[in-house]
């Protein structure tokens, strides 16, 4: 039982650690409009954390927020945003120079089950389903 509760305690303080790229980078905290973000700068590149709670919140609206926090901290313009609403990448441009590249996105999947079949006799189980990329 103790391994679990150690296990969990070193998870959750893993939670604000800086991504590939990003450690070892001192964060800054800013809060915009009720959300607060722990954001490391690296060159033309930000990562921006939420750590502020909020429940099930949209991805463009927690990026507009971080996008200000970026130009706050940094007096440059975001240009891009990468990520999901508790962490993103946001590419800036600075003094008139152009933003860095978006990273790429990896392919990602997303399946329905639309059929299923199951035979406890034979212990045959099939799945229908329907990917998209």
């Amino acid at each position: 039982m103790r391994i679990v509760w150690i296990l969990s305690l070193l998870l959750l303080t893993a939670c604000n650690t800086g991504g590939p790229g990003f450690r070892g980078i001192t964060p800054v905290e800013k809060r915009v409009d009720g959300s607060r973000f722990l954001l490391r700068v690296n060159g033309p590149l930000v990562e921006a954390i939420r750590i502020s709670p909020e429940a099930f919140p949209r991805f463009e609206d927690v990026a507009s927020r971080a996008n200000i926090a970026a130009h706050e901290l940094t007096g440059c313009l975001p240009r891009w945003t990468r990520g999901d609403p508790s962490m993103m990448v946001i590419g800036l441009s600075c003094n008139g120079a152009r933003a860095p590249a978006k990273p790429k996105r990896n392919a990602r999947y997303s399946c329905d089950v639309y059929d299923s079949y199951a035979s406890p006799a034979r212990r045959v189980r099939a799945l229908g389903l329907e990917c998209y990329i």
